[in-house]
């Protein structure tokens, strides 16, 4: 079976390696040049064994602009005028802006699951403010299509590399706007990276591209004579909040560390949402989610045969296409079985309810994030209406956190639906986060 690397490269030596970077002026255009180039090799060429990759900057690009305040709340209306017909938002979401921002797409070498060096990307979003100024990190939900990334500044678009982006013109609208400078890693398989497939739910290379994004942004900031001040957040939405933990869990471990985590939305015990999605018929999604962890765990871990040994006949020859990152959330959503049951064979079906040693319930509970005591403090949101992760689910991981000693705030948020509750959440969250000022 294939056996991912866990990362092992000093969190403190990145950012001393990013921050020697060569100052530049302000970029107020795209750079067409590498900021940084591998000794002896052009930007995008694979460095060689011997050459330390994780966290370089290869180059960055001005991608957005929004000057002032009001085009900030503009851009965020916008966004929700869009999407108001799926989710019905609220007219009172407590959201304020403070000031513009300037949003920059960077290219950084990372590991994928094996440990070999791969491109990525992200977006680094810029406040117009004077500094110091504090970081967030914001880890994104669940995305199939490769430009649905927080890279990708558009809120609509036709079926192209400038597409429609979900979770970034929001969550860099609330956090750039508040004055925060906003830090959001594509993860690998979605952006510009050349991975195949998403490495869904996988802890460490959701760390790693969130750790390895972190220290190539130093590289930008300078470039860009912006002032950090020694605070350091996370933000997490649904898959983004198990991300957000390996994040600040890799952190810690380096001996680095954030000042707060907040999440919403959160799977925490990827093992038990899975089984807790198997049972649910109701909520059409999970049959998504579902199938998006059967196929990045068998790209990771090998943990069945064929498809067809997992998939019914009638989906085992197109769900592979479908997850391929080139299709929309709905035309994936409608190439599926309504229910996990209809969209499994029913022998694998019993049989992963039933067997806790099954190979993937046993990589699922490998990639757990409740399971540790973190440092600082966590804010957990979650709704007790969320119809896609379970609010008992979160209640556990919640008690297993605060068992080891670990400083955990649960907030629910009654009456809101997984979408709604995120997008209350952020603005709560940046309050959570000045009060550490």
């Amino acid at each position: 079976m294939k056996k991912a690397v866990l990362v092992s490269v000093s969190f403190v030596a990145l950012l001393l390696a990013s921050a020697a970077q060569v100052r530049a002026e302000p970029s107020t255009a795209v750079l067409a040049a590498p900021v940084e180039q591998v000794p002896g090799a052009s930007a995008h060429s694979t460095p060689s064994p011997g050459q330390v990759a994780r966290g370089r900057l290869v180059s960055y690009e001005r991608v957005a602009s929004y000057p002032t305040a009001a085009s900030v709340r503009a851009y965020f209306d916008e966004w929700i005028a869009f999407y108001d017909g799926w989710y019905r938002f609220p007219s009172d979401i407590p959201v304020t802006f403070d000031c513009g921002f300037d949003s920059y797409k960077v290219t950084y070498w990372t590991i994928d699951e094996a440990g070999r060096p791969t491109l990525a990307t992200g977006m680094v979003s810029v406040p117009r403010e004077s500094g110091p100024l504090a970081t967030v990190v914001y880890l994104h939900g669940t995305s199939v299509s490769f430009y649905d990334a927080p890279s990708n500044p558009n809120i609509y678009g036709e079926f192209n590399p400038y597409g429609e982006s979900f979770d970034g013109p929001p969550s860099s609208s609330v956090f750039a706007g508040a004055g925060f400078i906003y830090i959001a890693p594509d993860y690998l398989g979605l952006g510009d990276s050349t991975l195949p497939r998403h490495r869904y739910f996988h802890a460490a290379t959701e760390a790693s591209s969130a750790v390895d994004l972190l220290a190539a942004s130093r590289g930008v900031l300078a470039s860009l004579r912006v002032e950090q001040n020694d605070k350091l957040f996370a933000f997490g939405f649904s898959q983004g909040g198990h991300s957000a933990l390996a994040f600040h869990r890799a952190l810690q471990s380096a001996r680095g560390g954030v000042t707060g985590t907040a999440t919403v939305g959160g799977v925490f015990d990827v093992e038990q949402w899975f089984l807790a999605s198997l049972a649910n018929p109701k909520t059409m999604t999970l049959p998504l989610y579902v199938s998006y962890l059967l196929l990045a765990y068998d790209d990771i871990y090998d943990v069945y045969g064929q498809t067809s040994d997992v998939f019914r006949s009638r989906y085992a020859a197109t769900v592979g296409d479908l997850f391929d990152m080139q299709h929309s959330f709905d035309d994936v959503l409608a190439g599926l079985a309504r229910t996990s049951r209809a969209l499994l064979t029913p022998s694998y079906y019993t049989g992963v309810l039933a067997d806790a040693q099954d190979p993937l319930r046993v990589r699922l509970n490998e990639n757990a994030v409740d399971r540790w005591k973190p440092e600082a403090p966590l804010l957990v949101m979650h709704s007790p209406d969320d119809e896609e992760v379970p609010y008992a689910g979160a209640l556990a991981s919640v008690d297993r956190m605060r068992s080891t000693g670990a400083d955990v705030t649960l907030e629910p948020l009654p009456g809101f639906d997984h979408v709604n509750s995120w997008i209350q959440a952020m603005p709560r969250a940046v309050s959570w986060f000045r009060a550490f000022d």
